[in-house]
């Protein structure tokens, strides 16, 4: 009999998830976040503080992993990375990197960037995927190459395209692939980037900023250990550390787009209860019998780093009266701004 090679039969094993599960493969052939590597798998980022510079490894990780400050006699992270930068495995004479890109689960390509300077991503993917019958996105950002086009259909661990080091602030030294895994806030993000923007939107509904990541190395790992796992059931074992109410609105499309995140009916409500990770990643959505004229900080986690550094400005105020900060009214307002603003009045009165 003859017997398929070890290779062939892992890649074999990792593209034949569970029938309608999403069971993510990593993106490149780079598997030592897998053998607990995670300076093998995790690209470093520059730093310099206070006159020293280093090379942490952990800058690649997600979550508040960069920009480091003295606080209260001790250093604390306080700049968040929405996603995780995976080194290359493999480079040219050059120092180019070689490593093929590939999607993590089956779905429909909704986004191509093929132009470095329209975006931070550099050239970047969105790729959309069914997760019990909810959309929800891979990120595929730094890209030397794009091999795919919106609307085309690609399968768990087909090639979407080759790492690279595309993008502001990256040199080739730095080349990674930045993946994440994104919920969609709000079909009006035109809307919104136009009101607090000045530079145009060449990205649609796909911008970065109204796709927010979620901890895509921690899903990965306790997947591994427990593959029943599901994407819902990941997102509730979050830890909630600031919950906001906000009036009801039709815009307010969470709850709809994403019944999973839902605690009880959302006939009747007159606001919402939104619990969000420290960074901001929407964890539940409650309905309410209460009104309210606008977004209210109900509750934070105690905490002694100041509300603005432990929420990338999501929150401020002094401690025990926390108020939303400027990123946080921002926010709030993208979660229900309408899609389709009517135009205003010609003419006068």
């Amino acid at each position: 009999m003859i017997r398929p090679a070890p290779l062939l039969a892992a890649i074999f094993l990792s593209l034949a998830p569970p029938v309608g599960a999403f069971s993510p493969v990593l993106p490149t052939d780079n598997e030592a976040l897998f053998r607990g590597k995670s300076d093998d798998f995790y690209m470093f980022t520059d730093r310099d503080f206070e006159g020293r510079k280093t090379f942490p490894w952990d800058g690649g990780t997600y979550g508040f992993s960069r920009g480091p400050e003295r606080l209260g006699g001790r250093i604390v992270l306080t700049k968040f990375h929405e996603g995780i930068d995976i080194r290359p495995v493999r480079r040219d004479a050059a120092g180019e990197p070689l490593d093929d890109v590939r999607a993590i689960e089956g779905g429909k390509v909704v986004h191509a960037s093929h132009e470095p300077r329209d975006s931070n991503y550099g050239k970047y993917v969105v790729v959309e995927h069914t997760v019990e019958n909810t959309p929800v996105f891979s990120i595929y950002a730094h890209l030397a190459e794009v091999d795919v086009v919106p609307g085309r259909q690609v399968q768990r661990g087909e090639r979407i395209g080759r790492l690279g080091h595309t993008g502001a602030g990256i040199d080739r030294r730095r080349a990674h692939l930045h993946l994440e895994i994104a919920v969609l806030w709000n079909d009006g993000y035109e809307h919104w980037h136009n009101t607090h923007f000045t530079q145009p939107n060449k990205h649609g509904i796909y911008n970065g900023m109204n796709l927010m990541g979620l901890d895509v190395a921690d899903f990965y790992l306790q997947q591994r250990r427990n593959p029943s796992l599901t994407l819902p059931q990941f997102v509730s074992g979050q830890e909630t550390f600031f919950r906001v109410r906000i009036p009801d609105s039709p815009h307010f499309q969470l709850p709809r787009r994403y019944p999973w995140l839902v605690q009880g009916d959302i006939a009747g409500a007159r606001s919402w209860l939104v619990s969000f990770t420290s960074a901001g990643f929407p964890v539940s959505i409650e309905s309410s019998p209460e009104s309210t004229g606008e977004p209210l900080v109900e509750w934070v986690r105690p905490s002694k780093i100041p509300h603005a550094k432990a929420t990338r400005s999501l929150l401020d105020g002094l401690p025990g009266q926390p108020r939303l900060g400027d990123s946080g009214h921002k926010l709030m307002q993208l979660l229900s701004v309408d899609p389709a603003p009517e135009p205003p009045a010609a003419g006068g009165m």
